[in-house]
């Protein structure tokens, strides 16, 4: 695949190195060859059995033509939300061209790699960001359901604008409905509790909702402020999965010379769904309106 040229709607690019995959996906580093421009391009093949993706066709469909409604229906209402630039399906293939940059992990890596930890106003920067991304998801109704490092992309020449991407499991809650039992889905470092399977029976359905994205976030900001995750010492996602399954009290927040920020992650890590924060709660909160 890598040095093939495609054509979507009219515009030619040029496909480079793998930079990513997905249940349904591969995604591959490119150029616009107008304008030397680079992107990301996703491609989705429908036919069943195909190399590199797992899901069968008719899943693989319904998951791209979703993901390109939600994107452009998004892209609309939400600064923070990836943008894109062309997509196409024929030949079998879904393709959708987006803004490329690299993951806030890849960010986390580097810093971890020379020893430093993240600046408290990158911390604050990053965090009041993806907290606006999620705010405005939730102001229409939808849960984006895996929100973590890898699904925030950084753009813009200073790489300190961050994109939400990847709406493959995203969904949209009818007006007064805050969760739904949905197959379990996430990655474990970042699942909320009632998300795991046990806490609400032996099926495979997990309650998710707007919390569960708030609860999210928070892993997240423990991550950037304190270098590790909370279940960081746990080291299968079974154990993971389990511990969270049997979570009855709120994660201990340890010390922090920042206290508003050490009481909006007290807010974002209830066990409790119902006592954790709302998206409003969060947004509207000192450290973030006030910064670091």
């Amino acid at each position: 695949m890598a040095g093939r040229r495609i054509l979507v709607r009219g515009t030619p690019y040029q496909i480079e190195e793998q930079i990513g995959y997905g249940l349904h996906s591969l995604v591959y580093g490119g150029r616009d060859l107008r304008t030397g421009q680079p992107v990301a391009i996703k491609i989705t093949n429908f036919v069943h059995g195909s190399v590199g993706v797992k899901a069968d066709t008719e899943s693989r469909q319904q998951s791209f033509f979703k993901e390109i409604r939600m994107l452009l229906y998004l892209q609309r209402l939400n600064p923070y939300i990836i943008r894109v630039f062309a997509h196409d399906y024929n030949n079998g293939q879904g393709i959708i061209v987006m803004e490329r940059g690299e993951t806030l992990r890849d960010t986390f890596i580097e810093y971890m790699i020379n020893g430093m930890p993240l600046p408290p106003f990158l911390v604050h920067r990053f965090w009041s960001q993806m907290v606006e991304s999620i705010f405005y998801m939730h102001r229409i109704g939808i849960v984006h359901g895996d929100v973590k490092p890898e699904n925030f992309i950084q753009v813009g020449s200073d790489r300190t604008t961050l994109r939400l991407i990847d709406m493959g499991i995203s969904f949209q809650l009818p007006p007064n409905v805050t969760s739904r039992l949905k197959t379990a889905a996430g990655t474990p470092d970042y699942v909320s509790p009632e998300m795991v399977s046990s806490r609400v029976g032996s099926s495979s359905r997990s309650k998710c909702g707007y919390k569960a994205d708030i609860w999210a976030l928070g892993v997240i900001l423990f991550e950037m402020a304190f270098g590790y995750r909370p279940l960081q010492g746990l080291s299968t996602n079974s154990e993971k999965l389990r511990f969270l399954g049997f979570l009855h009290q709120d994660i201990k927040i340890p010390k922090h010379p920042n206290k508003n920020l050490r009481k909006v992650l007290q807010g974002c890590l209830r066990a409790n769904p119902r006592r954790r924060f709302t998206i409003e709660e969060v947004f509207g909160h000192p450290y973030v309106m006030e910064g670091y």
